[in-house]
């Protein structure tokens, strides 16, 4: 329970403060727990591009009494998803207990990104999952780069 709120108040102080909060309404994430799919309902995305580019802080509500939030970070693997992309991406989840999402962070564009979220569980786990989230986003470039290639070369 400690680590709960020392992981409230760092989210609070370290990032919130000097970060950008996305405005509007956000559409819930879902998870399946269980075999069961619980909703999430996000009531703040965090904008980090000024500490890290293309990350967002998701704070989302959970959906037991304890921890009342949990905060996931998010790097932005394409722009506009696509099932394609979405298959390229996959082999990267299981290893490093990623979830892959579709989600519109604003809404407004009609744009729909893929999103790579890991949640953060304690303080000490936010620096390594940049690296980790930075990685994968170079590799699966990399991956892209190589496949268009491929295209154009046939």
């Amino acid at each position: 329970m400690a680590d709960q709120e020392n992981l409230k108040v760092f989210v609070k102080t370290d990032i919130t403060k000097t970060s950008k909060k996305v405005k509007g309404k956000h559409s819930p994430i879902s998870e399946v727990v269980d075999d069961v799919q619980r909703v999430l309902k996000v009531p703040a995305i965090y904008n980090l591009n000024q500490r890290h580019k293309n990350f967002y802080l998701f704070t989302v509500e959970n959906y037991i009494k304890n921890p009342k939030f949990r905060y996931f970070l998010s790097i932005t693997l394409a722009n506009n998803s696509s099932d394609l992309l979405v298959q390229l991406a996959g082999e990267y989840l299981i290893k490093d207990k990623l979830k892959l999402i579709q989600y519109s962070i604003f809404p407004d564009t009609l744009r729909v990104q893929l999103l790579l979220l890991k949640e953060i569980k304690l303080i000490e786990d936010y620096t390594q999952i940049i690296k980790v989230l930075k990685k994968i986003r170079i590799k699966f470039r990399n991956k892209i780069i190589r496949l268009k290639n491929l295209v154009e070369n046939e």
